[in-house]
């Protein structure tokens, strides 16, 4: 890979993890809930639906918060495993966008239990050949993600994920995708 690919996707990569870093200090009343479960227990403080990966492989989680969506939104989800192979679970109510995952090409479309999800990987916007020939394969070079809306159930809002990541290929973000699973809403 050259310096300014290794450089552009490393500063992709820094971009997506500062923000998420800055804002770590908002969190949700939720953790108080205590079920040993922090998916489960912001479940309790939110009105969309929860999803929770049922595996990150050997990926350890590092970060978990509920960040700000300003004054007039819920809080959403920003779950990070992994270092420098990593992904990043991002979920919000699918009426608000609260993230941006940045920018790059869409490459392809799948489908994630039953939902369409667009599949983008961060090529270098600067590197023309790079931008007009990028394909899923890249992932696994540059980072990127799958971005798809779950319809909501009969008592929880519909919820946008994003599953992002870095040092991981196109099998493994959809593998990651699929296997997230919903959370029950404790009463």
């Amino acid at each position: 890979m050259s310096s300014n690919k290794t450089e552009y996707a490393v500063g992709m990569r820094k971009v997506v993890v500062v923000l998420l870093v800055s804002t770590s200090l908002f969190q949700s009343p939720a953790f108080a809930m205590g079920s040993g479960n922090k998916y489960q227990d912001a479940q309790t403080g939110v009105s969309y639906q929860i999803f929770q990966p049922s595996s990150t492989g050997d990926l350890l989680l590092r970060s978990f918060n509920m960040q700000s969506c300003g004054a007039k939104n819920e809080q959403w989800l920003a779950a990070i495993y992994g270092e420098a192979r990593s992904v990043q679970f991002l979920e919000t109510d699918a009426a608000v966008k609260c993230s941006n995952p940045g920018l790059g090409v869409k490459v392809a479309t799948a489908s994630i239990n039953g939902n369409k999800a667009t599949i983008v990987a961060f090529c270098d916007p600067a590197n023309k050949k790079q931008w007009k020939s990028c394909k899923t394969s890249d992932i696994h070079n540059y980072g990127g993600y799958a971005m798809w809306k779950v319809p909501a159930t009969k008592t929880l809002h519909g919820t946008e994920i994003e599953v992002l990541v870095s040092g991981l290929n196109y099998a493994d973000l959809l593998k990651l995708a699929r296997e997230m699973k919903p959370v029950s809403k404790l009463n």
